[in-house]
C-alpha cells in the first residue's frame, strides 16, 4: 500500500498542470501583466465572465488554469465542475467573454 501512494505521489509531480498548460497554449501572462490588460480594456475580469457558465452549467470553478495568448488573442483557461458534478475546461475569449471550446 505505501508503494502503491509513493508511486501515486511520484507521478503526480512529474508533469506540473502548469507546465503542460504553457506548453499547450504558449506564453502565459503574470499578474501585472493581467491586470494591466484588464485596467486598458483588453480583457474582462474573470469573474464578470464566470457568472453565465454558473447560469448555464451550475457548480463552480475548481481551478484557474490562467491567461494565454492564442491565435492573437488572449484567453482565460479554467476548470469547471459543474452542478451535475462533471469536470469540465472552458476556454473563454478573455474581451468577449465568448467560449472557445469546452472540454
Amino acid at each position: 500500500m505505501k508503494r502503491m501512494l509513493l508511486a501515486l505521489a511520484l507521478c503526480a509531480t512529474a508533469v506540473s498542470p502548469m507546465a503542460y498548460g504553457q506548453g499547450q497554449w504558449g506564453s502565459s501572462f503574470t499578474a501585472d501583466e493581467a491586470r494591466d490588460a484588464r485596467e486598458k480594456g483588453e480583457i474582462k475580469p474573470l469573474n464578470d465572465l464566470l457568472r453565465p457558465i454558473r447560469n448555464q452549467y451550475g457548480g463552480n470553478m475548481r481551478r484557474f488554469d490562467g491567461l494565454y495568448e492564442r491565435g492573437g488573442r488572449k484567453v482565460y483557461v479554467i476548470d469547471w465542475v459543474t452542478g451535475r458534478g462533471e469536470l469540465v475546461t472552458f476556454t473563454i475569449d478573455a474581451r468577449s467573454g465568448r467560449v472557445l471550446s469546452k472540454s
